[in-house]
């Protein structure tokens, strides 16, 4: 019976759902595997051990038996029905376990391919194909809104990088602008390492939490000593302990947004344009170029 995880599974290899990333791939595929061997040995056993009582019962060597139950499991037919009652009984038992068990491996077999986890691994690997070809690139711990303007800024530079994250959701907008993911926590030696920290050129670390960017920090420091780190702070008291977990630079989002408000506000006041290099950015939009455009015909 198909059960929810399938039915998303589906939807996903028909393109209507998300895809699974190249941990959750694997997990699938692991499932999927574990599953058909259990099922297997049930079945050789079964088909085995029907054949020794096939013997014994009918007189016939076990080679016959093994034909039998052979036949009876692959549903063929072309063997007649036991004479003795222990042989029916036995026959029975066959067709409920045997049969019943060898078309559970089939559909396991076919949910395997219909649901497209066997795509799911074969696009995982060839992600990874491109990660190992990658050097001197940068790894973004944090794909969320700051995360995703790192990856604008850093693909409109032509600067190759790779994104960790570890919540499926961000699949979506990493999609949409075409970007190398790994589902993951930078604070995994694994998945660094499948991120190629030995090559990169530098870390950022910019997630939501303070605590989880300082583990990726010691952890990014750890593997490579060398490594330029940029780490995000969202607390002022979290700023030192990025700096002793090894970052070089530490920037806080709050602080250079007030900053640059503050800055807007003295260079309106006195007459100034204020930071001409902030605006090309896009980090500040003005009211005055957007009413420009507004007033444009057509």
């Amino acid at each position: 019976m198909a059960t929810a995880g399938t039915f998303e599974r589906i939807e996903a290899r028909m393109g209507f759902g998300l895809r699974p990333g190249l941990a959750a791939a694997r997990h699938e595929v692991l499932h999927y595997l574990r599953r058909l061997i259990l099922l297997m040995v049930l079945l050789t056993v079964l088909v085995l051990g029907s054949a020794a009582l096939l013997s014994i019962f009918e007189n016939v060597s076990y080679w016959r038996g093994f034909l039998w139950s052979l036949d009876t499991v692959a549903t063929i037919g072309s063997i007649p029905d036991p004479d003795t009652l222990g042989g029916q009984l036995t026959k029975i038992a066959l067709i409920v376990f045997g049969v019943g068990t060898m078309f559970f491996a089939l559909v396991t077999l076919t949910e395997f391919f219909v649901t497209g986890d066997l795509s799911g691994v074969l696009e995982a690997r060839r992600m990874q194909s491109k990660i190992a070809q990658l050097k001197d690139h940068y790894l973004i711990c944090g794909f969320g809104r700051v995360g995703q303007q790192i990856a604008l800024d850093l693909k409109a530079a032509g600067a190759p990088f790779v994104v960790i994250d570890d919540n499926p959701e961000v699949r979506v907008a990493a999609s949409g602008i075409e970007v190398l993911l790994i589902e993951g926590r930078g604070s995994d030696d694994e998945v660094m390492a499948e991120a190629g920290v030995e090559r990169a050129r530098g870390v950022i670390a910019c997630m939501d939490s303070d605590a989880e960017n300082i583990f990726t920090t010691l952890t990014a420091r750890e593997l490579r000593p060398d490594i330029q780190i940029v780490a995000r702070a969202a607390r002022e008291t979290s700023e030192r302990k990025l700096l002793r977990a090894g970052a070089d630079e530490v920037v806080s989002p709050y602080k250079a947004s007030g900053r640059t408000m503050a800055e807007l506000a003295l260079a309106s006041h006195d007459g100034r344009e204020g930071s001409a290099a902030t605006r090309r950015q896009g980090a500040v939009v003005s009211g005055d170029a957007n009413e420009s455009k507004s007033s444009i015909p057509g």
